[in-house]
């Protein structure tokens, strides 16, 4: 690769995955309003569902406008590599601010009020926990930069199995005619 095409490629894949790193957020501000608005659980989990297709989009875009509709296999992973892995940053780094300066506490009531519930307690007695175990290590689980850097180490491994996924549909060696 040389170095235009390189610039090319994390030029598309910076927005892309800032894009990206937008729909996450949304979808982790979904999960907050769960408690206000029950609704928001399935928006949340739609925009999670989405991804893959948003990066497939994304690295169509990618393929038709920046490489004149041809793209190896190998280029289209790396792309999907980038845009996920940038989307992992900026989204972790959103997580680390809003668990730092303004979750005061809202997550951890939040799993409070679920598994203080009979079918909370259900399912960690399944899980092999107690109530009052659960909620002594959770306060410690919920700090913001095991948050963080949980997300984002979830968001890079999941990029990197979508990633061979959608290279492998998407990409194509030979331009229409």
């Amino acid at each position: 690769m040389i170095h235009e095409d390189y610039k090319q490629l994390t030029a598309y894949a910076r927005y892309d995955g800032i894009y990206l790193a937008i729909i996450w957020a949304a979808s982790f501000a979904c999960l907050l309003g769960i408690e206000a608005l029950p609704v928001l659980a399935q928006f949340s989990f739609l925009l999670i569902l989405s991804t893959p297709f948003f990066v497939a989009y994304r690295l169509k875009i990618f393929r038709e406008e920046g490489r004149k509709g041809v793209i190896s296999f190998r280029r289209s992973l790396f792309y999907c590599l980038r845009v996920f892995f940038n989307a992992a940053i900026i989204f972790s780094f959103l997580q680390w601010l809003y668990m730092r300066f303004l979750d005061n506490g809202k997550l951890l009531m939040m799993f409070s009020n679920i598994y203080s519930s009979a079918e909370g307690k259900k399912t960690l007695t399944a899980m092999g926990f107690s109530y009052n175990q659960f909620m002594a290590i959770l306060p410690d689980v919920l700090q913001p930069y095991s948050i963080a850097s949980s997300t984002f180490i979830t968001a890079v491994l999941f990029g990197a199995i979508c990633s061979l996924l959608i290279a492998g549909v998407m990409s194509k060696n030979v331009k229409r005619q």
